[in-house]
């Protein structure tokens, strides 16, 4: 049986749109319409300033490293890869290498780009871009001053565990842990560091 991959066209009519707020991080647009239904309405959308980038370090022997903080907007605890913000038209790339070094101390060797995102596409128009990051070298972190960060090395089957049960929620990490996992299974990495990936690595510890 053949797969519809089609592609429809937009059923939006905008009729004028109008911008209420703008600040250095995002700004509201908000778009007149006629629906694709025919009545009138209103879409108002997120445009946001950055484009989101996160990196996940990777060891030979299988682990990774993740942070930890709080997360001002949700009230709660989160484990993630390092994550920024790319300025407008900044390379990606030098972004996640920027991150990499503000949160965790760590340089790479090698990054590979691995995955594209749309974060939330109903409200906002932000994107992601994600890299595993290989052959690291030690240096010392040095956190933004809204950072208040724990670091941790650990083994990837742990990490994979707690993307599938819930505990690390934060979408670009569950993307990367899931793309790598992919990525490890389908002969897309190396095989010893696969294998080290599946066969499980080093014991947790914080950094």
């Amino acid at each position: 049986m053949s797969e519809d991959w089609e592609e429809d066209g937009d059923p939006w009519n905008v009729k004028c749109t109008s911008r209420p707020f703008e600040n250095e991080w995002f700004a509201l647009d908000r778009h007149e319409v006629v629906r694709p239904d025919g009545r009138d309405g209103t879409y108002t959308v997120v445009r946001f300033r950055r484009l989101a980038v996160g990196v996940l370090p990777m060891e030979p022997d299988g682990s990774v490293h993740l942070v930890g903080q709080w997360r001002f907007p949700l009230g709660h605890y989160s484990w993630e890869m390092p994550e920024g913000g790319a300025e407008p038209g900044e390379d990606p790339l030098e972004c996640a290498k920027r991150e990499l070094e503000e949160e965790t101390g760590l340089s790479a060797g090698r990054y590979q780009r691995v995955l594209e995102l749309d974060l939330s596409n109903s409200l906002t128009d932000e994107r992601a871009v994600i890299y595993l990051a290989f052959d690291l070298s030690p240096g010392k972190a040095k956190p933004e001053g809204t950072e208040v960060l724990r670091r941790r090395r650990a083994r990837f089957v742990d990490v994979l565990e707690r993307v599938a049960d819930g505990r690390i929620r934060d979408a670009m990490t569950v993307a990367a842990v899931l793309r790598a996992h992919h990525m490890a299974v389908t002969g897309r990495l190396p095989a010893g560091l696969a294998q080290a990936m599946l066969g499980g690595g080093q014991g947790e510890h914080d950094g």
